[in-house]
């Protein structure tokens, strides 16, 4: 695999914030605060980090993750920073990031989805007004929804690329996709949907395991809804 670097025409990256970060991370983290989690999401993305050989590790949940360490003090070392490799190389090859691995653990780890959210929010973590809905939430039958198609600038282009070869990779031959609007608790929801069905899956098990893999591509506060393969609403879904 060809190795990914930096951009040299992207922002540069902060030493000091470095340092802040490796401070930050030697806190244990039952003494972590609202302001230990602030000034950390605050200094990570242009964080000047050192990248490892190999550069890619698969975490313990199959997903790849670029490999980014705490340089080492007076060692020369090749500069990373997470907002220059998200555009970069990150959202076109589907990788999360992971902070100072080990052999069972890491300091951090971001998901695909954090990854994502950094490009389109400016940061990692974004909150919105999510509905609270119950396990065994389904669309009834009467209910007013609009069947739609996600927009780029909510489901990029590199993210829709990166979504239909997993859900291939997963056995699924042709991925698609529709978001569905819909008032919950009179808060109005945007949901995806794929052609992922309950039907198709041995357990309920196995098939809740498959979204939460489709989730580690999404920002936390995206919803993703599922529907029956005998639901007319699937006359309203397109490629992925």
């Amino acid at each position: 695999m060809k190795s990914a670097s930096s951009t040299p025409h992207g922002l540069e990256c902060d030493i000091e914030k470095t340092q802040t970060i490796a401070q930050l991370l030697k806190i244990p983290i039952v003494q972590r605060d609202d302001s230990w989690y602030h000034t950390f999401y605050m200094n990570i993305p242009d964080a000047s980090f050192a990248c490892s050989n190999p550069q890619v590790l698969i975490g313990p949940d199959g997903f790849p993750y670029f490999i980014l360490m705490i340089p080492e003090p007076n060692q020369p070392f090749e500069s990373f920073c997470i907002r220059n490799m998200t555009d970069d190389f990150l959202l076109q090859r589907g990788w999360g990031v992971a902070i100072n691995p080990a052999e069972k653990s890491a300091d951090w780890v971001f998901s695909y989805g954090d990854i994502m959210n950094l490009h389109m929010n400016n940061e990692f973590f974004t909150e919105a007004n999510r509905v609270v809905m119950k396990k065994e939430e389904i669309i009834k039958i009467d209910e007013n929804i609009l069947c739609a198609q996600p927009s780029d600038s909510y489901l990029p282009a590199q993210t829709r690329s990166v979504l239909r070869s997993f859900l291939i990779k997963s056995g699924l031959i042709n991925p698609q996709i529709m978001m569905v609007c819909r008032s919950i608790n009179g808060e109005v929801t945007q949901e995806l949907v794929f052609n992922v069905f309950p039907e198709d899956f041995p357990s309920e098990e196995r098939f809740n395991f498959r979204l939460q893999q489709i989730s580690w591509f999404l920002p936390r506060y995206y919803m993703v809804l599922s529907i029956s393969k005998n639901s007319e609403l699937i006359n309203n879904m397109t490629d992925l």
